[in-house]
C-alpha cells in the first residue's frame, strides 16, 4: 500500500502535469500528430497494420512503448534528421502508487523518441500519450533518468535484422485485418481515444483508408470461404 507521502506526490505530478499539458497545447510547445507523418505511417506495418492506425489507437498505443517507439522511429529514418530510442524511468510511472508496489524493478521503465531537426530543433514523440512536445517542457515534465539510447544506426541495423525473420508481406498479412480492425473500431470515441473523438476522427479516416487499400470486404469473403470450405470438410 502506498504511503501519504508517495499519495501527495502522485497528487502533485498529477496536477502540474495537467497544467503543462494544456500550456504546452496553447503554445505549441505540445502538438498532436501531424497529417504529414500520419499518412507516412501508412507505408511502414507491424503485423499486417499500419502504424497510422496502431500509433492513433490509445488502445493499441499505450502500455506497449518499446513496440510503439521503434515503430514510430522507423518514420524517420530516410529523412535528414536525427532519431534515437530513449530508455528512461519517467515520472506519469516512477511516482504513480498503483506502480511503486510492483515486484518489476523496472516498472518505471519508458521508450521515447528523440527527433533532432537539421536546425537542432529537438522534439520528443511519446506514443502512449500520441503527442509531440518540445524536448525541454517533456524532461520538465517527466525528469527521464535515461538508462539507454539507441541513436538511429542502431535502429536501422536492428529493423535490418528483423525483416528476415519477420518479413513484410501486406498481400498475405492483410487477413489479419478482419480480427484486429473491429476490436480498434469498437473503442471508437472512449475516454482516451483522442484521435478517434467526434470532430477529429483521425483513426476512424486511417482504417477506412486502410480497408480501401487491401479491399477489405474481398478478404472478408474470402476468408468466410474459406472458414465454410473447412465445415464442410469435418
Amino acid at each position: 500500500m502506498a504511503s501519504k507521502l508517495q499519495e501527495l506526490k502522485w497528487q502533485a505530478y498529477n496536477y502540474k502535469s495537467r497544467k503543462l499539458l494544456l500550456w504546452g497545447l496553447k503554445k505549441s510547445y505540445i502538438t498532436p500528430y501531424n497529417d504529414e507523418l500520419i499518412k507516412k505511417l501508412r507505408t511502414i506495418y507491424d503485423g499486417g497494420i499500419p502504424a497510422s492506425i496502431l500509433l492513433l489507437s490509445d488502445g493499441m498505443s499505450n502500455g506497449f512503448c518499446y513496440d510503439r517507439a521503434l515503430l514510430m522511429a522507423r518514420a524517420f529514418l530516410d529523412e535528414d534528421v536525427d532519431v534515437k530510442l530513449l530508455y528512461a524511468s519517467v515520472d506519469c510511472l516512477r511516482l504513480n502508487p498503483k506502480l511503486i508496489t510492483s515486484l518489476n524493478p523496472n516498472y518505471a521503465d519508458h521508450c521515447v523518441v528523440c527527433i533532432t531537426s537539421k536546425l537542432g530543433k529537438q522534439f520528443i514523440i511519446d506514443t502512449s500519450s500520441g503527442f509531440i512536445y518540445d524536448k525541454n517542457l517533456y524532461f520538465l515534465m517527466e525528469h527521464p533518468k535515461i538508462r539507454k539510447i539507441n541513436d538511429k544506426d542502431a535502429i536501422i541495423k536492428f529493423v535490418e535484422s528483423q525483416k528476415h525473420y519477420y518479413p513484410e508481406d501486406i498481400e498475405n498479412d492483410k487477413y489479419i485485418a478482419p480480427s484486429i480492425l473491429p476490436i480498434i473500431e469498437m473503442t471508437y470515441g472512449q475516454k482516451n481515444e483522442l484521435y478517434s473523438m467526434e470532430g477529429i476522427e483521425l483513426l476512424q479516416r486511417e482504417i477506412e483508408h486502410f480497408k480501401e487499400v487491401i479491399n477489405y470486404d474481398k478478404v472478408c469473403h474470402e476468408i468466410d470461404e474459406d472458414m465454410e470450405k473447412l465445415r464442410l470438410k469435418k
